[in-house]
């Protein structure tokens, strides 16, 4: 790693689903920071979108065995989970990427000796009862990665973004340690989140919703 101006340290990070809605658009700010950023992604056809933006893109199956995660994750400090099942693809998917392909790559993680883990969860993961019935299996299986990143041993951060927006971004959001009522934000604020926080060491060992609000990002964080 090293430290910048303002505390702000470079580290090497790896983004798991850099070839997903998120994780495409929160690569290319992480290089833009200095970061050196491994991509992992699930086809080769995503390698293009993530070499372009100057991050180095590997090919892993999440839904497959641990050994090729460990060894995308050796010499990385910091980790930022993004890969997700979509609730249109049911939910024995969401058990084999949101609970079983999470748990190996934070177990994975922890042991190979990387510092920090962001986990990307949902709004009402810790909420689950009062939920929609239709999110509450996909909900369970975030709530068993956030969890899991918690008791890793690893520092780590739980980011929990109300619906996903494909808007434009505005640098301004609502973050809240528990509690926030429905909310939606943009993917562009959410992945400015992650980025931000990663790169000015902010909302360490910390879980939190996230919303579209008033404030910039950096403040917004700080306040936690």
């Amino acid at each position: 790693m090293k430290v910048l101006e303002r505390e702000r340290t470079l580290m090497r990070i790896v983004v798991f689903g850099s070839g997903g809605k998120v994780g495409r658009l929160l690569v290319p700010l992480l290089v833009q920071a200095g970061h050196d950023v491994v991509g992992v992604i699930h086809r080769e056809a995503s390698a293009d979108v993530v070499r372009s933006a100057g991050a180095q893109p590997v090919v892993v199956d999440l839904e497959g065995d641990a050994g090729p995660v460990r060894e995308v994750l050796v010499g990385a400090d910091a980790a930022v989970w993004t890969a997700g099942a979509d609730v249109m693809t049911g939910p024995e998917h969401s058990d084999r990427l949101d609970r079983d392909g999470c748990l190996r790559a934070i177990a994975a993680a922890a042991e190979v000796g990387v510092n920090w883990w962001v986990q990307v969860s949902s709004l009402y993961a810790d909420r689950i009862d009062i939920a929609p019935p239709v999110l509450q299996h996909f909900l369970g299986n975030k709530a068993a990665g956030d969890a899991a990143a918690a008791a890793s041993g690893m520092t780590w951060t739980v980011v929990r973004p109300g619906g996903l927006l494909e808007d434009a971004g505005t640098g301004l959001v609502d973050i809240a340690s528990e509690g926030m009522g429905q909310a939606r934000i943009t993917r562009a604020d959410t992945a400015l989140v992650i980025s931000t926080l990663l790169s000015a060491g902010l909302a360490k060992n910390t879980a939190f919703d996230l919303g579209a609000g008033s404030t910039p990002v950096e403040q917004a964080l700080n306040l936690l």
